[in-house]
């Protein structure tokens, strides 16, 4: 029955592609059109996003080798979904070395990645969350937000590889907002932590508080940007329009990285 289920859903995602392609082939409407759910919650509100978005609601839809590229990737998916653990994951390689592979119920995990190695600021169970040191140290909080640090300078240098290896989830599972491996995830809390201990240490002066303070946010906005805009390709209709939104998230990540970068220095200030 789990099997005659797969074939029936898979049958059905088919039609669908099938029957969109058709559809932007004759120019009727853009896949990104307003008709379509948007990511409202994911969405940070910057002139890029939204530019970019807009600009996918008139691009042309008649890149028929794109689409054709499109289906024949999507059909090795739903091939290995219907067969199931008894099929080979796709792997999909990029010059950098990199090698993603699709698997069911994990998204996408990708050989080459930095191995990083850190300890939670906090560990949740249930829903119960609890700090895994003594909160009143920054040493506690240090470990995931240096390794935060690590993670986005290494998609910073690999970009062009991830982005050629796997699809936007590969970067977002970097970024810790899809899937919960990434000392990104859940990093505010880290975040906040540290922030409440070199409040009481008498190491940073209140105008290094006060960018400390400032940094913190705008690092966040800047994560939630580079999501938004990786999470947006796959509602676009166009490669061109799918490339400008990857370009966006780049720059969005090295602004991100560059106050990172800073609130990581001052963070170990304290824990020295």
């Amino acid at each position: 029955p789990d099997a005659m289920m797969r074939v029936v859903v898979a049958i059905s995602l088919l039609c669908l592609f099938q029957a969109t392609d058709a559809f932007n082939t004759k120019g009727r409407f853009a896949f990104a059109s307003s008709t379509l759910p948007q990511p409202a919650l994911r969405s940070p509100q910057t002139k890029s996003g939204t530019a970019a978005l807009a600009m996918s609601k008139h691009a042309s839809a008649g890149n028929t080798e794109q689409n054709r590229i499109d289906r024949k990737q999507f059909g090795k998916v739903a091939a290995f979904w219907i067969l199931g653990s008894s099929a080979a994951s796709p792997v999909f390689a990029s010059e950098s070395g990199l090698k993603c592979k699709a698997a069911i119920g994990g998204g996408q995990t990708c050989a080459g990645s930095k191995e990083i190695k850190f300890t939670k600021a906090y560990d949740t169970a249930g829903s119960t969350t609890k700090v895994t040191g003594d909160p009143k140290k920054m040493a506690t909080y240090y470990s995931q937000i240096h390794a935060g640090l690590e993670t986005l300078e290494e998609l910073d240098e690999k970009w062009d590889g991830y982005i050629e290896a796997g699809d936007g989830d590969v970067v977002r599972r970097r970024l810790g907002t899809v899937g919960n491996k990434s000392p990104l995830h859940n990093i505010r809390k880290a975040f906040e932590g540290a922030l409440k201990v070199a409040a009481k240490s008498p190491v940073l002066e209140p105008e290094e508080l006060d960018a400390l303070d400032e940094d913190f946010n705008a690092i966040l906005q800047g994560i939630a940007e580079v999501d938004y805009n990786l999470y947006s390709t796959a509602f676009v209709g166009t490669d061109e329009t799918a490339s400008k939104l990857r370009a966006d998230g780049k720059q969005s990540l090295k602004k991100a990285l560059k106050l990172y970068r800073n609130f990581d220095a001052e963070c170990a200030k304290v824990l020295e």
